[in-house]
Parts: C-alpha cells; sequence; structure tokens
C-alpha cells in the first residue's frame, strides 16, 4: 500500500495533493524563521530593531510618489466622439487608484513602524507582524492586503513595485503607450476586455465576435 492517499480516495481533485505539499512546506519554512536567533552576536552586528529600522528608512526613500491623475497626458483619458470616455481610459484610472491606495498603505506602515521602533507610537499587532516579515525578508500581510498577487521576496517585490510604477506613470503622463506590460496591473483581465470594447467600437464590430489570437515567436 501507498504511504500517502491518492486525493481522489477523498473525493478530491489531485491538485488538492500540491495545495497540501505547499502549505506543508511553508509550515515547516515560516517554523525554521521563527527558531532563528534573533539577537545579535556582538556589538559589531546590528540588533533586530536596527536591520527594520534601516529596511523601513531604505524604501521610505526609494518609495514612488503618487500618481497624479490632475497631470493626466490629453490621450490618457481620451474620450469617445459618443462623448463617454475611452475604455482604457476607464481601465487605467482605476488602476492608478489601486496603485495609489498601496503606495499610501505602504508610506503610512513605514512611518509607524519606525515610530514604533522608537518608542513614540504603540506597537500593534499590525505593525509587529510587519517587524517580523521585515526581518523574515518577506511581503507584509497589510501591502499584500492593499496589493496584487505577487510570490517575490521582500527587496525584489518592492524593485517590482517600482517598475509598475514606472510603467504606469509614463501610461498617466505621456498617454497610451505602444506596448504593454501585462503582468504589471492588478487586473489583467480588465484590459483585455477594455481592449476588446476599444477595438469594437472603432471597427463597429460585436465584441461577442471579438477574440485574441497569439502568435507565437
Amino acid at each position: 500500500m501507498p504511504l500517502d492517499e491518492d486525493p481522489e480516495v477523498f473525493g478530491l481533485h489531485t491538485n488538492a495533493n500540491i495545495a497540501f505539499e505547499f502549505k506543508t512546506v511553508n509550515y515547516f519554512v515560516d517554523t525554521v524563521l521563527v527558531m532563528q536567533p534573533r539577537a545579535s552576536g556582538g556589538k559589531a552586528l546590528k540588533t533586530p530593531e536596527e536591520i527594520v529600522t534601516d529596511i523601513a528608512i531604505e524604501f521610505e526613500k526609494g518609495l514612488p510618489k503618487n500618481l497624479d491623475l490632475g497631470k493626466a497626458h490629453e490621450l490618457t483619458f481620451m474620450k469617445t466622439e459618443q462623448g463617454i470616455e475611452n475604455s482604457l481610459g476607464v481601465f487605467v484610472r482605476q488602476e492608478l487608484a489601486r496603485f495609489n491606495i498601496l503606495l499610501n498603505v505602504i508610506r503610512a506602515s513605514l512611518v509607524n513602524l519606525q515610530k514604533a521602533i522608537q518608542g513614540t507610537v504603540v506597537m500593534s499587532m499590525e505593525l509587529e507582524a510587519m517587524f517580523k516579515s521585515f526581518i523574515d525578508a518577506k511581503v507584509p500581510m497589510n501591502w499584500m492586503g492593499a496589493g496584487y498577487p505577487c510570490l517575490k521576496p521582500l527587496a525584489s517585490w518592492m524593485k517590482d513595485l517600482i517598475l509598475r510604477i514606472e510603467f504606469m506613470g509614463n501610461w498617466l503622463y505621456q498617454g497610451p503607450p505602444s506596448t504593454y506590460w501585462i503582468p504589471a496591473f492588478f487586473f489583467p483581465q480588465g484590459f483585455m476586455t477594455a481592449s476588446l470594447q476599444t477595438f469594437a467600437r472603432k471597427t463597429s464590430t460585436a465584441i461577442d465576435t471579438l477574440a485574441f489570437r497569439t502568435n507565437v515567436t
């Protein structure tokens, strides 16, 4: 008999085993991280508080400014002949709002975390979880709650965020680009739908008859 029962025995899909193994590995890694010593081993080494403070200061300095919709290029939110905003304009407006909310959450939490370490504000459960995430090089849950799905570690996540903001800023301030970075969006499916709507209105074609075709190069 096999050591592990097949998920189908319990009426589950085969992928249930993947989810179980993924959860088990994450639990194991988290346990190992918790067992690691947090105190410094000598005067030359930094304390966890100093490490987290340095990370917070570095992130705060490198964090982009909020995207200003008032300075948008005339083509970004251009209206159609019927006087309504074009579909891509509606989509990018929603995306920009989501990115600004995420930037506000990150900026406020970084400031509060530094104050909590200094002792000027109370170290709440959210800030304490954020502190531990910084030590473990993980993206804090309060950021993930306001952000997009991403599996990158903390440093790579922040670099990726800056690149996304740069792309969205170019679209906002310089008008629609000639090519689009689809994974940069919160909701890529919305971009696909907006593209179909734009083509349908331009060619007077029923959107239900349209579909994407990929040419592999």
